[in-house]
């Protein structure tokens, strides 16, 4: 897997603990994850100049503010990036980052979820493309996106943040520079470099080309390359993802997409304008659209119409909220944090050593093997969900991942505060 080299050690860590980890959920998934490596920033494009332009290609930092990728504009709350840009362990804490430099940054926008394409290959980098979502609109123009393949021997300018070269210094400022398309594949084309080609942490950003209209549009995202940044690099072909997943994605998460009842991630989404997206009120990681109402026949199936305090009448559910913690569900996909129980729950992971790690109304309990979540406790008069302690084996499995439930917790707080409207 020499090309797969390319990317920086903190990157190809991350990816490595896909392969015991549930699938990366629309809201960001709860994950257990071993201590991080030390941190390394990326690199960006080779033999390039400065770029105080390009406003709509941006930084993806991570949790600890390293440049861990790159990504474009291209909706008012969107940035298309690679795939393996959107794993839980980089985007923990993200943000999107404008401006020239990271360290200069003109603006700094937290990322509050992400769709990878659902057929993207940790192993072999197959779909490298994803959408992420910004908590408010971005501070630039969205960028096109071409809708046919580049030609063998086309020029295509390349844009990212990082070094100039492997294993150089000055990670976290924009560059550009041109490279030629060398060879076109069904879902991704390479490219050469005259004199420039993308490195490492530039994964994610744009190729951009000109079309026959004189428009500069987004033809590729970068995905991978030679491990010397010096010979050839791989990017996935916009056109070629276009229509069966960056379009439909882009319309779920387009300003006013989403109906009374339905998640919203950002205020702007909902179609009753920026004050009808609420926090629910049992789970602040669940967020959803609601409308002014008389009676709870003016509202959807499933809520009712609540007096709200300075607010008059909204349509709210009744708790549990859909989707919150101890909501019933049928699948992953059910709640806010990816995690449906054997008993049909919404929960979160937890460590039993402690009264303060699930909330009032929660007690931390085992559901066999090493897992033990917050559950409904059975002294508040709560769900069947309660279950029995742990029995025998595990303890030893357990306390190895015991500091990193905790960290899960930590993040799942921090979460929630960010993503208050």
């Amino acid at each position: 897997m020499e090309r797969l080299a390319w990317f920086d050690s903190n990157v190809r860590w991350k990816l490595a603990t896909l392969s015991g980890l549930a699938p990366f959920a629309l809201a960001a998934a709860c994950t257990s994850q071993a201590p991080e490596p030390s941190a390394r920033s990326g690199e960006a494009v080779t033999n390039a100049a400065a770029d105080g332009a390009d406003l709509a290609v941006v930084a993806i930092t991570d949790g600890s503010g390293q440049t861990a990728c790159s990504g474009t504009v291209v909706g008012g709350h969107l940035v298309l990036t690679a795939a393996h840009c959107a794993i839980p362990e980089i985007l923990y804490g993200a943000h999107a980052v404008f401006g020239a430099s990271v360290g200069g940054a003109s603006a700094s926008i937290p990322i509050v979820a992400a769709r990878a394409h659902p057929s993207f290959d940790p192993v072999t980098f197959a779909n490298d493309v994803a959408l992420v979502v910004l908590a408010s609109a971005a501070p630039a123009t969205p960028v096109p996106l071409e809708t046919a393949a580049p030609a063998v021997g086309e020029s295509v300018r390349v844009v990212g943040y990082g070094l100039t070269a492997a294993d150089a210094g000055g990670a976290g400022t924009k560059r550009q520079g041109t490279a030629t398309v060398s060879a076109i594949l069904t879902t991704t084309f390479d490219v050469t470099p005259s004199p420039s080609q993308p490195c490492e942490g530039d994964s994610g950003g744009p190729a951009l080309a000109t079309g026959a209209g004189g428009v500069e549009a987004v033809v590729g995202v970068t995905s991978r390359g030679d491990a010397a940044c010096a010979q050839d690099a791989t990017y996935s072909r916009v056109d070629a993802f276009l229509s069966d997943f960056i379009a439909p994605t882009m319309a779920a998460f387009a300003d006013g997409s989403a109906p009374v009842g339905a998640r919203c991630l950002f205020p702007e989404q909902c179609a009753g304008g920026a004050a009808a997206c609420i926090t629910a009120p049992d789970d602040a990681n669940v967020t959803y659209c609601t409308a002014s109402c008389a009676a709870s026949t003016d509202c959807p199936a499933g809520m009712q119409c609540v007096s709200v305090n300075g607010a008059g009448s909204q349509c709210r559910y009744p708790a549990p909220t859909p989707g919150a913690l101890g909501a019933p569900c049928a699948s992953a996909s059910d709640c806010v944090d990816a995690t449906c129980t054997s008993t049909g729950v919404c929960a979160v992971r937890c460590v039993p050593t402690s009264g303060t790690a699930c909330p009032s109304g929660f007690e931390c309990n085992n559901i066999g093997g090493i897992d033990f979540f917050c559950v409904a406790s059975p002294r508040q008069g709560g769900s069947s969900c309660a279950l029995a302690p742990r029995g025998d084996a595990g303890a030893a499995a357990w306390l190895a991942s015991a500091a990193a439930v905790a960290a899960i917790l930590a993040r799942r707080r921090a979460r929630a505060r960010a993503k208050r409207p």
